[in-house]
């Protein structure tokens, strides 16, 4: 299959052949969306056009390549599915596939790494894997494919460039809204680097309060009602103690999400620089106001942008000081 066969997904099949005929395509990207959306048939075409040896950022599909491809017995293309009963991707099959990424092309051409119901993997295999997306090899490019995206670890999630190819079964986060609005008001200011960077470090800082606040608040709830239950001493001491802990623990998963929806932002922010269609987006209630900054940006700086959240995201996970974290990221943002 050629890009131009995917009609039900024209619009990403568009955006993929215009990355790789301007040598912009990155170096890992998620495909997600619901079941029979067309996930795999297009990582199978971008895997083709990759290594095409008639068309031009395309498939031909008859050549050599197109049809070993096809045929699943590319020496450059891997695949990593499911393979046991308990439907989990296991350790060892991640182990074998990243020492095949990482081995030459055989054929010359680029690398594909396919991985098939990517929320199967267990979370060794995940962490494993991590280690692929953190130091991609060259002249690599790994496609995952979910219709469960909230399953895959933040981390995993915030190095690809994700495409949606239709709404998820998890549907937006209870922070979506409040992200959205929030940046669309910094991008609406205009490029005011620093100025604006603070104002909207002022506003998240105000709004991660008000959610450990809350957090704070309901875990206080569940726990006098657990408290309340047990009649052990022991067990009434050991709840007590866990409440701290408790707190922090569910504030920083909430913080994660409100991380989340930032990165799909300026993940929309990208795909918009190469004139994504909307039905491409993670956010597309959003897609005038990230069209907009689009329009200001290039290439490199809409990509230096994600970089920044990557960032922002790895600090905050080695337990860097929230609001040092938070400043540095945000002032790196280019508008």
């Amino acid at each position: 299959m050629s890009f131009r066969d995917h009609s039900a997904n024209r619009a990403i099949a568009a955006q993929l052949q215009r990355g790789l005929q301007r040598g912009r395509l990155a170096h890992a990207y998620l495909f997600y969306g619901p079941r029979g959306a067309g996930k795999e048939a297009l990582a199978r075409t971008l895997a083709q056009a990759l290594n095409c040896r008639a068309a031009d950022a395309d498939a031909c599909g008859a050549c050599d390549s197109c049809q070993r491809v096809a045929q699943g017995r590319h020496p450059d293309v891997y695949w990593l599915r499911p393979e046991s009963k308990s439907r989990a991707i296991k350790i060892e099959q991640v182990r074998e596939f990243m020492q095949s990424v990482n081995l030459r092309a055989h054929m010359g051409g680029v690398k594909v790494g396919i991985v098939a119901e990517a929320e199967c993997l267990n979370e060794a295999a995940a962490n494993a894997f991590l280690k692929t997306l953190e130091e991609p090899p060259a002249q690599t490019v790994i496609v995952l494919l979910t219709a469960e995206p909230q399953r895959l670890l933040p981390t995993i999630l915030s190095r690809c460039l994700r495409i949606s190819f239709g709404r998820t079964a998890a549907g937006a986060s209870a922070y979506r809204a409040t992200v959205v609005a929030l940046l669309a008001n910094f991008s609406a200011r205009g490029p005011t680097r620093i100025p604006g960077a603070y104002r909207l470090l002022a506003e998240l800082t105000a709004w991660l309060g008000k959610i450990r606040a809350e957090t704070r608040q309901r875990v206080e709830q569940e726990m006098r009602r657990e408290l309340e239950a047990e009649l052990e001493p022991k067990a009434r001491e050991k709840v007590a103690e866990q409440f701290e802990a408790r707190v922090e623990g569910e504030y920083r998963a909430a913080r994660e999400q409100v991380l989340e929806e930032i990165y799909a932002w300026f993940g929309d922010v990208v795909l918009q620089t190469e004139q994504a269609g909307r039905e491409v987006l993670a956010l597309p209630e959003a897609a005038a106001a990230t069209a907009q900054v689009a329009s200001r940006l290039t290439a490199e700086q809409a990509h230096a942008n994600v970089e920044a959240v990557e960032a922002m995201r790895e600090a905050l996970q080695r337990n860097i000081a929230e609001a040092l974290a938070l400043e540095v990221g945000l002032l790196k943002i280019t508008q």
